[in-house]
């Protein structure tokens, strides 16, 4: 495994994934990785299911796919998360079923990869890695090189300078990267780096572009791509199918 793309977050938005899918073939790169949550939110969890199973050489379950499986697991949602996850549950056939059941909750691909959809070190806080103070206990997780994580829908590469998971790091030791599309981020060699690809589906950074990575790991980059895709044909997909407006409201401004 050297050059491959990673997806996650896609949330049910079918143009989004077709249009980053199509994106990463035109890069010439065969292999994807998907982080999970490829339902939730959006009109479409079976198509994109289906999507990201012929496309994706790993696939790592999220919390949305778990909260499908287990009814007792949306109960921590916000309503408008429960209202859509009520939903799909109701329009996902068994084989739907059947897929996210397969998901691994963990990939590790020796010392060089880990890749888990929320945090390695799930929190009660639902492993919402967006800091430095959250990124230290992370990496507390894993001991692999790099770990790449999904969940916060925000693009973002966190460093550890040197060790293991036995260092107990400290925020001080962490430093953070902003991630910028079309920008390679080398981590260094003798550090370890969380690095977060964003969300395909439904990003949270104010750009409305769907978001993905390709990871370099014999070079040791990661790069940011931002792919336009119809956004209007994912709302009016929200719309016909009766999901919540805030869902249809903030694919126009990746909120």
């Amino acid at each position: 495994m050297a050059k491959v793309a990673v997806i996650s977050d896609i949330h049910g938005n079918l143009p989004a994934l077709e249009a980053t899918v199509a994106a990463i073939r035109v890069e010439g790169i065969a292999e994807v990785l998907c982080l999970g949550d490829v339902v939730g939110y959006g009109a479409d969890p079976g198509p994109c299911l289906e999507k990201v199973w012929e496309t994706c050489s790993v696939l790592v379950r999220g919390n949305h796919e778990e909260a499908v499986l287990d009814p007792a697991t949306a109960r921590s949602f916000n309503p408008v998360a429960r209202v859509a996850i009520e939903w799909t549950r109701r329009v996902l056939d068994w084989d739907h079923f059947g897929m996210m059941k397969a998901m691994r909750s963990v990939f590790e691909g020796g010392d060089r990869l880990t890749l888990v959809h929320d945090s390695p070190v799930p929190t009660s806080g639902g492993g919402y890695l967006h800091d430095a103070r959250t990124a230290a206990i992370a990496f507390r997780g894993f001991d692999s090189r790099v770990c790449i994580v999904g969940h916060t829908h925000v693009p973002i590469a966190f460093v550890a300078p040197h060790g293991s998971s036995g260092d107990g790091l400290e925020p001080g030791d962490i430093e953070t990267h902003e991630l910028v599309d079309g920008e390679e981020f080398a981590w260094p060699r003798e550090g370890r780096a969380i690095l977060n690809p964003g969300s395909v589906g439904q990003p949270r950074d104010g750009d409305p572009r769907a978001s993905f990575a390709v990871i370099d790991l014999d070079r040791g980059t990661f790069g940011l791509r931002r792919v336009e895709y119809d956004v209007a044909r994912a709302q009016a997909s929200l719309r016909r199918v009766g999901l919540p407006s805030p869902l249809v409201d903030r694919l126009a401004i990746g909120a």
